[in-house]
């Protein structure tokens, strides 16, 4: 087990070294081939202090990279097991009710509302802000002191739902799709032949049989969750990995782009060296 611990390990690290590479071309490509920018990635000079508009208050590096990552991880606590929860009952639910096409009813709601133009959700989130907070949007001159901080809570959440939506849609699908897939065997007609019922062929066999498929799903949503921050924690404000990442494209911040790009591909690995282990187990 710590071997193989160990392997998943070095792999999810080679992982990384492979991105942060690539990272770092792409950035010489799009501001140096591109924008003609005269600042390489390999230049002293262009990994200077954290930008004033990055951060007001003065910071390093390490500092905002903490709190944007404290951010997004709230934001990540409310979706990840939101999805698979929806995911994992719904679809195995619809695939339960398969005759009835129920797996693309329950996802149709998610799917919808992940399509809803971001404009008209924003401007409800703001109107509600002001009448249940007193304060629209994302304002943070509300410091708390003690006791859970709601607010950022709040927040958090509001960039939580169109990040959980889509992603939920497609986990409620993918673990339908995996359960029909498996009650479609010739298997299933032997039990039958043996007196089995559905409900005993469906939740006794098919579900256990189809464990390490379903396992696999797990971390499947991530990625979509993950990039999906850096365009809803801009769009509404928040300030997370996904915002501090287009912040610093714009700014041609090589330092932010390096570092939020490492930091949200390091939570997709994690993700994945989590299913990795999950799924040696079984």
């Amino acid at each position: 087990m710590i071997r193989h611990l160990l392997q998943r390990l070095l792999v999810a690290l080679a992982r990384l070294l492979v991105l942060g590479l690539a990272t770092l071309a792409l950035i010489e490509f799009s501001f140096v081939v591109i924008g003609d920018s005269e600042q390489h990635v390999w230049s002293r000079g262009a990994y200077g202090a954290v930008p004033q508009e990055l951060a007001p208050d003065p910071f390093t590096w390490e500092g905002l990279i903490r709190v944007r990552a404290v951010a997004t991880a709230r934001v990540l606590i409310l979706v990840i097991p939101s999805v698979l929860l929806i995911g994992y009952s719904w679809g195995i639910l619809g695939a339960r009710l398969r005759r009835y096409r129920l797996a693309r009813l329950l996802a149709a709601p998610f799917a919808v509302f992940a399509c809803v133009p971001g404009f008209w959700f924003a401007v409800l989130v703001a109107v509600y802000s002001y009448f249940h907070w007193q304060r629209p949007g994302f304002a943070n001159d509300l410091v708390v002191e003690r006791g859970p901080d709601l607010l950022a809570w709040w927040h958090a959440s509001v960039v939580a739902l169109p990040a959980m939506a889509g992603a939920a849609a497609w986990q409620i699908r993918a673990v339908a799709a995996v359960l029909e897939r498996e009650t479609t065997r010739s298997w299933v007609r032997g039990y039958f032949v043996a007196g089995a019922n559905d409900e005993e062929i469906f939740y006794g066999r098919a579900i256990p049989r189809a464990a390490s498929s379903l396992a696999s799903l797990l971390d499947r949503p991530v990625a979509a969750i993950v990039g999906s921050l850096v365009v809803i924690e801009s769009a509404f404000r928040y300030p997370g990995l996904g915002s501090l990442f287009v912040e610093s494209v714009r700014l041609g911040s090589y330092p932010g782009i390096l570092l939020a790009a490492l930091c949200l591909a390091g939570m997709v690995l994690v993700a994945t060296l989590l299913r990795e282990l999950i799924s040696s187990r079984e």
